[in-house]
């Protein structure tokens, strides 16, 4: 028996908590119209998951709650459990009994249970799948139903030959692996698009990667080529400026030597001499104040030459560092998209891990419980055969004392025959006697019947010849009375007389039953103990197997555990280091950002000093001309004190200008000498600012350069032509950025592959299943299609079926036609039968499909309404020959079906709520179904042939390995060949 009882609250009609038992063969459902027969029915469609409330018979689900009645209030809860028997492990699930419950509230929430445990309806269908039973199987036949049968269309008839084969479950697996397809696909896709954009970005980065190191290294060898340079030049200045010390000193020295000799000449003469000296002390102030004007001048053109130069390249600065700024501000951008992408599958990986540990967990506690059910059995079993070593010695003991009371009887039996002078023969006659006697008066008393009788018929009235025959006949009588008590004291004298005692309640015979018994009912308990310790065993072996099921699983969760966890840091690092390039580039632009400010605070700062320059040129200027008269003026006044001196004036004029030259080479040297100190400042500042380095830093390579100042220039022209040939337009960070992106894009066609991976095992697998669900179809068609041409003939006595697959060349998709021919008619389509043949058709085909896969429990509503006597006779037969493999509710009005049932189910109304009252067949009604449904199984059946040109998918090849152990599957070629069945 697999249903156990149907519970009902609040659902439909049954307002109250109704407990229903089911029988085990065929139980009728009975009651007048409209006291919620089909209720029960539709509560059964209800607690399987039926979501359609047009199936249950309502026009929105929470009309199945009981919605009150002139002296009853609504309900607000509806529920249905039904519980089932699963000893035979039909469900996946190993509890020996399973609670199914579905409890719906009138707010439109909706809760479903498998023993107590909350699932979702998915859970529930998922569990009847490939068992006949479930809301889409052909476990609920109603007269609807039968109709849509047979006037749906061929394909939809599928859903009973695909429950019948048992791939109703590999079809959902199929449909989901499609799906799994159809997204692995799509990702495909995306990583491909995605793969395509940083295919971009790489190739771009890459050519600008190598035109940014052929950047670096053309600057480096011009910084290496303008080093040389300017520490030649610097050298040249140095050198040049030794030199110009010593001839500065000379020079000095002989302007002085002329000085003391018109100081002697001036001594020499008398007159005008101090003013003399003291104006030409005045030039020599002048000439040292010129000197110094000039120095100071060519100083501040220098220094305002260099301001301006390095203004502009200041400018130059601060466009490259703006330019840099917006590079930087791009890859902040594209990093923090690519952080929240990251973020986005972390979480979803976060997800799918903590999913894993859940399974790892349930899987963990089924081990542990089928372990402890393993062991709980093997002490049971060790129990029992502890009893039944018990029982045998018990039952040695009864064996010996079986033989002792058998020796006994027969011993005894034997002494009480000789006792009582017990006779065969003796008794023989006087049995024979008795029946003679017995016998003589039956004649007797049935001839006197006969004649009085007759004489009663006449009506006449009693006369003294018809009194005196019935005195003489009571007389014949009474005489023949006591000869059959003298033949019944001598067949009593023939008996044994000690059989009485033998056969007592304390007698021997009595005694040896009870031995009797206990052997008899001690074996019973040994065979019935066996039997526990052999389905404890067989228990052990399906809980072993379940447990390596389990652990397998468990090992693959574990993997996947791993797995996932892997890619999880994996994502965790990627997000670490994303968000260390974006917190890097962020300090990167803020020191940009610094940099840039102080550029621009060095630009102002510069054109500050450039203003100050111009106006203290300006001040030089004005000071220089002041001077310049002012020493005309002393000049002029000595001369007009010479020509006042006769005698040495020529001398002295002579030693004048002798002192002029040396005066003017001094100057000039003075001047030179100015000018290289600055020029060596501007050398080494121009660097310092040129390249943040300073120049002395590389002295000592100064003394070593080799290479002479042509060959560098020359040198420097192709290193800027070099340069120049790069352009402008220079990403300097493109090294950095291609080695990110090269990564990315390892990264991302590594997981491209191992995406294709997938999809191409995902479309294997489902080939696979697609292949062995076509094989499964197949045998099951070929089998129902012959069941349902001999049922059809032994329900209609006679006649033709026939199944035929509308497109045989797509075997998980084609169409099933039902083609019927009555006895007597020509073979034509189901359409144009009579409702009862229509109904007798669909009722071929359901058994059809029961002997191939029956259902444990079938519900069927009314299908007999279309039937007549003749062809209900036919049905409850063959009903019957179904009841000791499958469980049968027949919801009827037929008596012939009642009869065919063996319990009953009531159901009344009393108050528009519906009540069930359970009634059991006795012995006695058995006996007049026996006699009412003659059961005659002289039917021969015959073959069909099985179904011709069907082409089946073609399985997938096994796995090849190229050389870099990459799996691959077949060739489309290959996956495109067909096996044509003939």
């Amino acid at each position: 028996m697999f249903l156990k009882s149907l519970d009902i609250f609040g659902f439909k009609s049954f307002a109250d908590k109704t407990h229903i038992v089911f029988s085990s063969g065929v139980t009728a459902l009975l009651g007048p119209n409209g006291c919620g027969k089909s209720n029960v029915v539709d509560a059964m469609k209800w607690v399987l998951a039926e979501n359609k409330s047009k199936n249950l018979r309502a026009d929105k689900m929470e009309d199945v709650i009981f919605a009150g009645t002139a002296t009853r209030p609504p309900l607000n809860v509806a529920e249905v459990a039904l519980t089932i028997m699963n000893e035979n492990n039909l469900l996946p699930l190993e509890d020996s009994e399973v609670e199914i419950k579905r409890r719906l509230y009138r707010s439109g929430e909706s809760q479903y249970f498998i023993n107590g445990r909350q699932v979702g309806p998915s859970e529930i269908r998922k569990l009847f799948m490939d068992t006949g039973v479930g809301k889409a199987a052909y476990s609920v036949m109603e007269q609807g139903k039968i109709d849509q049968i047979l006037s749906s269309k061929p394909e939809d008839r599928r859903y009973l030959f695909e429950e019948a084969a048992g791939i109703s479950r590999s079809k959902a697996e199929c449909a989901e692996a499609q799906r799994e397809i159809e997204k692995t696909y799509q990702n495909l896709t995306q990583i491909e698009i995605s793969l395509a954009e940083i295919k971009r970005s790489y190739d771009s980065l890459k050519i600008q990667a190598d035109k940014t190191t052929k950047y670096r290294k053309v600057k480096e060898e011009l910084f290496n080529i303008q080093l040389d340079i300017q520490l030649l030049r610097l050298k040249g200045f140095i050198e040049t400026k030794a030199r110009n010390e010593g001839t500065i000193k000379e020079v000095e020295e002989k302007r002085d030597a002329v000085r003391k000799e018109i100081e002697e000449i001036n001594n020499s003469l008398t007159e005008n001499t101090d003013l003399v000296n003291s104006l030409q002390e005045q030039v020599y102030v002048c000439q040292n104040e010129l000197t110094e004007i000039q120095s100071m001048k060519n100083g501040k053109l220098e220094l305002q030459k260099q301001q301006k130069t390095r203004l502009a390249e200041i400018k130059d600065k601060i466009a490259q560092l703006e330019a840099k700024q917006a590079t930087i501000q791009t890859r902040i951008d594209d990093l923090n998209e690519e952080v929240g992408e990251a973020q986005s599958g972390l979480h979803e990986k976060t997800k799918y891990l903590e999913d894993i540990k859940k399974n790892i967990e349930s899987f963990q506690q089924n081990i542990n419980a089928a372990s402890s059910q393993i062991t709980e059995n093997d002490l049971a079993s060790d129990e029992k055969r502890k009893q039944i070593e018990d029982l045998d010695n018990a039952r040695a003991q009864l064996q010996k004392d079986l033989t002792a009371i058998t020796e006994d009887i027969v011993t005894m039996l034997d002494a009480k025959l000789k006792d009582a002078g017990y006779s065969e023969g003796a008794m023989n006659t006087a049995k024979a006697q008795l029946e003679e006697t017995l016998g003589k008066l039956r004649v007797f008393v049935e001839g006197r019947k006969n004649i009085f009788a007759d004489a009663a018929k006449t009506g006449s009235r009693p006369n003294e010849n018809l009194t005196q025959q019935a005195a003489d006949a009571f007389a014949e009588a009474h005489n023949m009375v006591g000869l059959l008590e003298k033949a019944l004291n001598s067949y009593i004298d023939a008996s044994p007389a000690f059989i009485s005692e033998f056969l007592a309640p304390e007698g021997i015979i009595t005694k040896k039953r009870e031995i009797d018994a206990k052997i008899e009912n001690n074996l019973k308990l040994i065979v019935e103990y066996n039997q526990i310790i052999k389905d404890l065993n067989a228990s052990n072996v399906t809980l072993a197997m379940k447990i390596d099921d389990y652990k397998d699983t468990l090992s693959k969760h574990k993997q996947n555990e791993v797995a996932v966890g892997e890619q999880l840091k994996s994502a965790q690092e990627k997000i670490t280091f994303l968000q260390r390039n974006i917190r890097s580039e962020e300090i990167n632009l803020k020191a940009n950002e610094d940099e840039i400010y102080t550029e621009n605070k060095r630009f102002e700062d510069t054109q500050d000093q450039i203003e100050e320059i111009q106006e203290e040129l300006a001040e030089i200027e004005r000071r220089g001309a002041e001077t310049v008269d002012r020493q005309n003026n002393l000049y002029k006044q000595i001369d007009e004190c010479n020509n006042k001196v006769s005698g040495k004036q020529n001398d002295l004029q002579k030693k004048q200008e002798l002192q002029k030259k040396f005066q003017s080479q001094y100057e000039q040297l003075s001047i030179s000498m100015g000018s290289l100190d600055t020029e060596i400042r501007n050398v080494k500042q121009n660097f310092l600012d040129q390249y943040s380095r300073d120049l002395m830093e590389y002295e000592e390579h100064m003394y070593e350069i080799t290479t002479p100042v042509a060959k560098l220039k020359e040198d420097l022209s192709t290193a800027k032509q070099n340069l120049d040939s790069l352009g402008h337009n220079i990403n300097l960070m493109a090294p950095e950025e291609f080695t990110e992106v090269k990564d990315r894009y390892e990264r991302q066609e590594a997981n491209y592959k191992d995406t294709k991976r997938t999809l191409e095992d995902l479309e294997r697998v489902s080939q696979e299943i697609k292949a062995k669900s076509s094989d499964m179809f197949l045998d099951t068609y070929n089998k129902i299609k012959k069941n349902f041409h001999n049922m059809f003939r032994r329900l209609f006595n006679g006649g033709h079926a026939e199944l035929r697959l509308e497109d045989p060349e797509n075997i998980l998709t084609t169409g099933i036609d039902i083609l019927a021919q009555p006895p007597g008619k020509k073979l034509e389509n189901i359409a144009l039968l009579s409702g009862g043949e229509k109904t007798m058709t669909a009722i071929a085909l359901l058994f059809a499909t029961y002997q191939v896969r029956p259902s444990p429990f079938c519900l069927l509503d009314e299908i007999d309404a279309a039937l007549d006597d003749k062809n209900v006779s036919s049905f409850v037969t063959a009903l019957r020959s179904f009841a000791n493999i499958s469980q049968y509710i027949v919801i009827t009005h037929n008596k012939k079906t009642v009869m065919g049932a063996g319990s009953m189910l009531g159901v009344t109304m009393e108050d528009a709520v519906s009540k069930i009252i359970a009634l059991r067949m006795d012995d006695d009604i058995e006996k007049i179904k026996s006699e009412v449904i003659k059961e005659e199984d002289n039917f021969v059946e015959e073959d069909v042939e099985p179904e011709q040109g069907v082409v089946l998918p073609q399985r997938p090849g096994p796995r090849n390995k190229d050389q870099n152990h990459q799996e691959t599957t077949n060739t489309p070629a290959d996956d495109q060949k067909e096996q044509v069945t003939e």
